[in-house]
């Protein structure tokens, strides 16, 4: 964070200062440029002026030698490339040191362009030309007038009579402006620099080690650390931040702790209520068994000794007696539905062979007795079922198997089921698997006054009491699969 912040500050200070620097040296370099070039302008005219009067004296006087010898002395200043006197049609008649004398001078050459592509009253009387693409001479060029005295020997018709051609070299102007550009590059550089260093300075004193804290505190904050707290600062925005971070952090502590509170109270009524559902479902499975004993042990065997009674005093009685008799069989087979009665209410309280055989025969017992009779076609796989489990999961065990083929005996429609009990790697594993028309999972459980799907329910709470797991998946018209896992401790009560 702060590499990056410092990166980003040092940024938007160099970017301005490189613009603003940049923008104003060039500017100044332009504006010296241009300067310079006024005042070589101005000098230019001035040396023209005086190398013309001068010309003009010794042309007065007709000496040609005078004016050769003034040429050669202007020739010896290396400030000048050339200078030439030109007649009307270009032709050089005098040149220092006569180099050059009798050539003639093309107006249409390029370095003659920028003032011959003008029209005459347009034509500036000096420019920079550059030669070869790297020589930037000052050309200056001034008519020799035919003033009065000039027509002896110039006819009248004739308005000029010669021009003055001179070029001075750039370069001595331009060194000292390069210099002066490198000069000022170079501060302003100097300058950007120590900003850079100051910022970074200021920066690291009076925000980024500050943010520093703020981003460590935040980290430890967020791992979990909620009684970190910020040291008061400046009220400026840092000293905001702090502020505002330390208020939300003693309300995210108090919200914490309440959350906590509410967390412990909330797992101690779930303990409670799962160690009362617990209870209640064990008091259930007791009094199932209790009464279903007393019915098999008392009830049955009461009615099961009346029936044998009633058919020997039926055997024993005279054939004049018939119609005796054949009240006799009639409280037999009523006695005999009775029987029936209370034999399957045994198996529905509690299933006796549960509890004599274990797991396995209770759910082949109850899938014929629920499915198999109902005309669905059953198939039941317990292999690696080879142990009894400890009752009281063994019962919850049975009740979800139970309460799953209720279900589909009576809404699933399917015509085959298939059962599985194993136990795989210290857990009962088992599925409930029918083809029937399934059900939509959004809409079977219970809510408001809808008790539809408390049977699912019921049938998630003895998996969970016991530390297992239920799943059901199901579709409208894909069927239904229950898968139900259970660990299974030795010794284990429940």
């Amino acid at each position: 964070m702060g590499r990056s912040l410092r990166a980003k500050v040092t940024l938007g200070v160099v970017l301005p200062l490189v613009v603003v620097l940049g923008t104003f040296t060039q500017i100044e370099y332009t504006r010296h440029q241009r300067a310079a070039l006024r005042d070589l302008s101005f000098l230019a005219a001035q040396t023209n002026t005086v190398i013309e009067n001068s010309l003009r004296h010794e042309m007065m006087a007709q000496n040609p030698k005078g004016i050769q010898d003034m040429l050669d002395a202007i020739g010896k200043d290396e400030s000048f490339r050339i200078v030439y006197l030109l007649d009307p049609s270009g032709r050089v008649v005098f040149a220092p040191g006569q180099n050059g004398v009798g050539q003639t001078i093309d107006n249409k050459d390029p370095t003659c362009q920028p003032c011959h592509r003008l029209p005459p009253a347009e034509r500036p009387g000096s420019v920079v030309v550059t030669l070869d693409g790297t020589t930037r001479v000052f050309r200056s060029m001034t008519p020799l007038r035919n003033q009065p005295e000039c027509q002896a020997c110039h006819p009248s018709t004739q308005p000029i009579i010669g021009l003055l051609l001179t070029d001075i070299y750039m370069a001595p102007l331009e060194a000292p402006l390069s210099s002066d550009l490198h000069e000022n590059t170079w501060w302003w550089l100097g300058t950007i620099l120590v900003a850079v260093v100051v910022v970074n300075l200021v920066m690291s004193r009076f925000v980024l080690r500050r943010l520093g804290g703020v981003v460590e505190t935040l980290g430890g904050f967020g791992r979990g650390q909620l009684d970190l707290r910020l040291p008061p600062e400046p009220a400026d925005e840092i000293g905001q931040l702090t502020a505002a971070f330390n208020d939300m952090a003693a309300r995210i502590q108090s919200e914490d702790r309440e959350i906590r509170k509410l967390s412990q109270d909330l797992a101690r009524q779930s303990l409670q209520r799962q160690e009362l559902l617990k209870r209640l479902i064990q008091a259930q499975e007791d009094e199932r068994r209790r009464i279903a004993r007393d019915l098999h042990d008392d009830l049955g065997q009461d009615l099961a000794g009346l029936g044998m009674r009633l058919e020997a005093a039926e055997q024993s009685w005279s054939a004049e007696q018939e119609q005796a008799r054949a009240k006799l069989a009639e409280a037999r087979a009523l006695i005999a539905r009775i029987s029936q009665i209370v034999h399957t209410m045994i198996l529905s309280l509690r299933p006796l062979t549960l509890d004599d055989l274990g797991l396995e025969a209770a759910v082949r017992a109850q899938a014929e007795r629920t499915l198999t009779e109902g005309g669905l076609q059953v198939e039941v796989n317990a292999q690696g079922l080879v142990q009894r489990l400890p009752p009281d999961p063994e019962t919850a065990l049975f009740r979800v198997f139970q309460e799953a083929m209720s279900n589909i005996a009576r809404h699933a429609h399917a015509h085959h089921v298939h059962l599985s009990l194993q136990i795989r790697d210290g857990h009962f594993e088992g599925e409930i698997l029918d083809d029937g028309i399934g059900f939509d999972l959004d809409q079977a459980y219970p809510t408001g006054r809808n008790l539809r799907g408390m049977g699912l329910l019921g049938m998630r709470e003895r998996a969970e009491q016991f530390g297992g797991t239920l799943e059901i998946q199901s579709r409208p018209g894909q069927g239904t699969r229950i898968l139900i896992r259970l660990p299974i401790r030795s010794g284990q009560d429940g």
